[in-house]
């Protein structure tokens, strides 16, 4: 029941009053500044609220409605910590039977974020929307034993409460219950840190999923392979794995030319740990801040006059790519929409980097043309994980597309050592039997065979063709050589070196150069 006190306020001012708490019932915004009066809930504070309320939703309806697993990517210093305490406290008054399980890096952190939580359902406020003070039948309170901050119950007849925990801490003994994962990496550091990865992997597999009926992660995606990335390469390989629903909001809103173009270009960059929306999910202009009262456009300039490009991309804009390597550099590559009119090509060369397996390393197949103005085009990346199998029908069909659209496409791959790799290479060549195939034994290291490459993207002497595989491309050879795979680095290097030798050979016959009005744009087999 509501506060008999209220019979002295004046009419329109309790009816207000009513709304409020109703209100605050309802919406996770409103809730928010009911019981903290200071709270403004700004765009994206409310947007980020209606996907909480939908996650609500599923649990309220045991699936059949909402949103199960909810990763929301947001940067730092916008109120995404203060949100999911609120959020947390708001559930309870929702579902007061619910287990909130929270989890952070460090455990001193979150049991810091359960106090606040806990305190928020004690407050006057709270308990005047789902407590003493409110029209609530059953009111939601602190049980009166429940003094510790890390794990506390509500008081009966409710069984609900939180339990918090730092990364590799247990929630061992208690009902499943939703999931919130508030920043489960401390800094670039830890999310650079392969064992910390992996550590902060097997503790969700092992420890948290088995015990969340949902699911919410808020964090600052630092990495292609930390668990944004990790969860977004699940969910895109295996249909079976969970599938999440994505919020990505960069601190400055996308150039046209950074979102997806479309969903499966979107579900490729998912496939390398990356998520491009197709528009802003606030349909801000290019350039906008994502919420100027509390990073405006002055103190955003300034912040990433700061940051290096690899901290601000990963940072506030939620788009980690490879930390560079030391060999090539971002400014050497040029994309281009088209060949340049009048641009014959002399010389084609699609060269191939075989991987054995379905994980692990990538085969690759790299197409490249030199053209008669003196520089290599980079025409087509083909790139992906097969089994042997599968493998060897895209090479095949690659092969076969390549005569088709170019004519003459000399196609070379490399031989691995032993006995095993010539009996490889051999049946490799035996399937395009009719078309023009090669092998060779690769010597040197990865680096060295990098070299001539290196300095013709240097003397920006190569240009890619626009494509889907560009960024992918582009951020590997960055990367390299301390980035993850190297796979295609090695097949455009060896492309290029063919290229080379090619060119101090008699130049093809006329009907067998490629000319531009014959072209057509090349798109990923």
């Amino acid at each position: 029941m509501l506060n008999s006190a209220a019979a002295q306020i004046p009419e329109t001012e309790f009816q207000r009053e009513v709304f409020r708490r109703l209100a605050a019932q309802e919406r996770l915004a409103s809730f928010a500044e009911y019981v903290q009066p200071w709270y403004h809930a700004h765009e994206m504070h409310q947007l980020i609220a209606f996907y909480l309320e939908q996650v609500v939703r599923f649990l309220e309806t045991n699936g059949a409605e909402g949103i199960e697993n909810l990763l929301i990517l947001t940067p730092p210093q916008h109120g995404k910590s203060e949100l999911m305490k609120l959020f947390a406290a708001w559930a309870l008054g929702k579902l007061p039977d619910l287990r909130i399980l929270m989890g952070s890096y460090g455990a001193d952190l979150i049991s810091d974020h359960s106090r606040a939580v806990r305190n928020i359902v004690l407050s006057a406020e709270y308990q005047a929307v789902f407590g003493k003070r409110s029209s609530m039948s059953e009111p939601v309170q602190l049980s009166a034993d429940s003094r510790a901050v890390s794990a506390w119950d509500l008081a009966a007849p409710h069984r609900g409460g939180m339990i918090a925990a730092g990364v590799g801490g247990a929630f061992t003994g208690r009902a499943k219950g939703l999931f919130i994962g508030d920043d489960l990496f401390k800094d670039h550091r830890q999310a650079e840190s392969q064992d910390y990865r992996e550590d902060v992997w097997d503790w969700l597999k092992s420890s948290v999923r088995p015990r969340a009926r949902a699911k919410v992660m808020v964090m600052t995606h630092w990495n292609p392979d930390d668990v944004a990335g990790r969860a977004m390469k699940q969910m895109v390989n295996d249909p079976n794995a969970d599938q999440w629903t994505i919020v990505m909001l960069p601190a400055v809103a996308l150039e046209p030319g950074e979102y997806a173009q479309s969903a499966a270009e979107q579900r490729a960059k998912m496939a390398e740990g990356i998520y491009l929306p197709l528009k802003d999910p606030l349909e801000r202009k290019a350039g906008e801040v994502l919420c100027s009262a509390m990073l405006n456009t002055t103190d955003m300039a300034k912040t990433r006059a700061t940051l290096q490009d690899y901290f601000f991309s990963a940072l506030y804009q939620q788009m980690p790519y490879a930390k560079e390597g030391q060999k090539y550099k971002r400014e050497w590559f040029k994309i281009i929409p088209k060949l340049p009119d009048g641009v014959k090509l002399r010389f084609l060369v699609r060269y191939w980097d075989k991987a054995g397996s379905s994980s692990g390393d990538y085969t690759v197949g790299v197409l490249m043309g030199y053209g008669s103005d003196g520089f290599f085009y980079i025409l087509d990346v083909v790139r992906g994980r097969w089994s042997s199998y599968d493998r060897d029908k895209k090479i095949q069909g690659t092969t076969q597309r390549d005569q088709r659209r170019w004519g003459h496409v000399p196609m070379w791959h490399q031989q691995d050592p032993g006995s095993a790799g010539i009996d490889s290479a051999v049946a490799t060549n035996r399937m395009l039997v009719g078309y023009p195939a090669f092998f060779e034994l690769a010597t040197g290291s990865k680096e060295i065979r990098s070299e001539p490459l290196e300095s013709a993207m240097q003397g920006k002497l190569v240009h890619l063709l626009q494509g889907a595989w560009n960024d992918i491309f582009i951020d590997e050879c960055v990367a390299f050589n301390r980035g993850a795979h190297d796979d295609q680095v090695d097949a455009a290097s060896s492309a290029y070196s063919k290229l080379l030798e090619m060119i101090d050979e008699p130049v093809l016959p006329d009907d067998q150069v490629v000319y531009l009005e014959e072209r057509v744009s090349i798109s990923p087999v």
